[in-house]
């Protein structure tokens, strides 16, 4: 696999989901490695929980190993609401084209 992961910085604010699908609360990037960031995401009263070894939306690699979903996932998060709402849009498109498109052999 080729895939490199979105530059993160340590002590940037990123967005995690717990899983594909849930709401997306803001999370402190605590260390970067080559594919995954361990995370302190925020947890309502509870303050924040370490999360390991989470992937970007973005990494293919979630499909062939699906065991990776269960660490959860992060995304830049918009400076913008407007940027935000787009880029929506765009992932959602997107993943209806990949839907259409056939299935490559292998």
């Amino acid at each position: 696999m080729s895939y490199e992961m979105p530059k993160a910085d340590v002590g940037e604010i990123v967005l995690f989901m717990p899983h594909e699908g849930a709401t997306a609360v803001p999370a402190i990037v605590c260390k970067a490695a080559a594919r995954t960031l361990t995370l302190f995401a925020m947890s309502g009263e509870a303050g924040v929980t370490v999360k390991p070894s989470v992937h970007h939306v973005s990494d293919e690699g979630v499909q062939e190993f699906p065991e990776w979903k269960r660490y959860g996932f992060w995304e830049h998060r918009a400076k913008d609401p407007k940027i935000a709402l787009l880029s929506e849009r765009v992932s959602l498109l997107e993943k209806k084209l990949e839907a259409l498109e056939p299935k490559k052999a292998k």
